[in-house]
């Protein structure tokens, strides 16, 4: 399996969960919803993206120091990020976790898409 690939179809994947889920949690419960539902979306692309910068570093010869702490520190500083969003702003919860499991189902749409296509 080719890594690039892999992400690059993940991350259209995730562009596409991301779209209709904002709209459908937009027509089913409003503004707000679908806002929070990108925020979530958001971090979890972000989560993703922390990751396979990790992948990468870690199957390259050279290994910095930054970039193996910050992909260790992956979910403390999104962790961090969605309390203060969620204590500013007064997200609903529901459509917030719903976002949070866009890259999860992504990924995983990919890995049964590459089991029987590849």
């Amino acid at each position: 399996m080719n890594l690039e690939r892999f992400v690059s179809n993940v991350t259209r994947w995730k562009i596409g969960l991301a779209v209709a889920g904002a709209l459908g949690w937009y027509l089913a419960a409003g503004k707000n919803h679908a806002i929070a539902f990108c925020a979530g979306a958001l971090a979890s692309a972000a989560s993703f993206w922390f990751l396979s910068q990790l992948v990468k570093a870690v199957g390259s010869e050279k290994v910095s120091i930054a970039r193996s702490t910050a992909g260790v520190l992956r979910l403390a500083i999104i962790g961090y990020l969605l309390f203060v969003t969620i204590e500013n702003y007064r997200l609903p919860l529901p459509a917030l976790v719903t976002g949070l499991l866009v890259a999860i189902a992504a990924i995983s749409i990919e890995v049964i898409r590459e089991h029987f296509y590849a």
